[in-house]
């Protein structure tokens, strides 16, 4: 269905938003949003401020991932056949060096249609997007584990070149493009593969390099429990920057086996052979959430989790530095809980929308520093099983947007001149939004 229908739950894609008075005349892109109560995505164009197509889907609520060049939208629809569906934007991007200009073409859902069990991870690097299927816990019965691998640029043709890997054991799983056909997939744990001790968790310890040329031929393993520099605990958190990869494992933890104590790097040497170190943390926390923007020398982890505690600081990670420092710290103003954050494209800056429902801007480096701050949206609860829908923020270009249940709205903030842009009436309630390509 194509339309002018008000509704939302807000999720991404596209566009270089600049501050109004730069670059007049230039396109300023589209706003992909969801709503959180009606099945449908919505398309706001952002140079009419008008909602100018709808699309139903199978559930309300779904998840949006922007994929590699800012084009495609992923919809994670979280219905009960793990349906994934692609919406293509319509944007075309030509560089400028100092800017992007933006064509507006066709904003149309793809006919590709993916189902599984449980599908989690999406990443969109190097040419390719993946589709991680979780399967069942071993214990509820038989499930269908898979990557599904698809070329980005045959999704503008009349048929999408689609590969499936058949995982051969249910997990938590992530398969991050490496270039050419290599894939770094993460490896199931034994003991959960097998099902008899339901409280190990489904998180992996470890990854391989498969290669799909060879057969899915495991060309390297990071997968050694017994040397930190060689696995990754209880992983949860990917992002990758300039061809380096950086996991979020577990934290120290006294006496448990399943202590880590770091993010794993993985990376090629000078060999051109493809390695990995641990990063030490600074204390007894946690990464559990990895972002980045497409340059810039840092990553930005959420932070905490140490005795059950919330993830209520920001961690800068420097994937070439020897160590992380207390320095690398941020803590959350009023010791609250991250909620929202995203990493601005440059890499310098970090928006942090919280349950207080104020959008904070933080310079990253040479040290952290709080730049703005708006009165955004009412104050929220932003646990992951909140009754209520929670706004999210997204970073497009220079300009952060945050969606507003309550009030069916969508806000941009300029992170130039740190004035607030549009503030546009969608109707529904505008909640869940995904960042960009390289978001963990």
């Amino acid at each position: 269905m194509t339309g002018t229908r008000l509704s939302a739950a807000a999720a991404l894609l596209a566009a270089l938003s600049a501050d109004a008075s730069a670059h007049d005349q230039v396109s300023r892109g589209r706003l992909v949003f969801a709503d959180h109560e009606t099945p449908v995505v919505s398309v706001l164009d952002l140079d009419t401020a008008k909602v100018t197509h709808s699309f139903e889907v199978s559930k309300a609520d779904p998840t949006l991932i922007g994929t590699e060049g800012g084009r495609f939208v992923v919809i994670r629809t979280g219905d009960d056949s793990g349906t994934i569906r692609v919406l293509d934007s319509g944007l075309f991007y030509e560089s400028h060096e100092d800017h992007f200009d933006i064509e507006k073409g066709e904003v149309r859902l793809l006919d590709l249609t993916l189902t599984g069990d449980k599908p989690s991870h999406v990443v969109s690097e190097q040419g390719w997007l993946t589709v991680f299927y979780d399967g069942q816990r071993p214990w509820l019965g038989e499930s269908d584990p898979k990557v599904v691998a698809i070329r980005l640029d045959s999704l503008d043709g009349d048929k999408v070149d689609t590969t499936v890997w058949p995982a051969p054991a249910p997990q938590h799983g992530i398969a991050v493009p490496l270039g050419g056909d290599r894939f770094l997939i993460s490896v199931s744990k034994e003991a959960y593969a097998k099902g008899d001790d339901k409280t190990v968790s489904s998180r992996p310890n470890g990854f391989q390099i498969l290669d799909r040329s060879q057969d899915w031929k495991a060309v390297a393993t990071f997968n050694d429990t017994a040397d930190l520099d060689r696995s990754c605990k209880e992983f949860h958190g990917h992002a990758g920057l300039q061809d380096l990869h950086v996991f979020g494992c577990n934290a120290r933890i006294e006496g448990d086996a399943a202590s880590d104590g770091g993010v794993l790097v993985v990376g090629k040497g000078l060999d051109g052979a493809w390695g990995a170190r641990k990063l030490a943390y600074p204390d007894g926390r946690r990464a559990s959430t990895i972002k980045a923007g497409p340059s810039g020398p840092y990553l930005v982890a959420n932070y905490g989790g140490d005795q059950g505690r919330p993830f209520a600081a920001l961690l800068r990670i420097d994937p070439k530095a020897e160590t992380l420092a207390a320095a690398d710290v941020f803590p959350i103003p009023g010791g609250q809980a991250v909620c929202q954050y995203e990493v601005t494209g440059d890499g310098k800056r970090v928006v942090n929308l919280t349950q207080d429902g104020k959008l904070r801007v933080y310079e990253i480096a040479p040290e952290w520093k709080a730049v703005a701050e708006f009165d955004a949206v009412p104050a929220f609860d932003c646990a992951w099983d909140a009754a209520t829908p929670a706004p999210a923020v997204a970073i497009i270009g220079n300009s952060a947007f945050v969606s507003d249940p309550e009030n069916g709205r969508i806000r941009e903030f300029y992170l130039n001149s740190l004035k607030q842009g549009l503030d546009v009436p969608v109707g529904g309630k505008p909640s869940a939004i995904a960042g960009g390509g390289n978001a963990g």
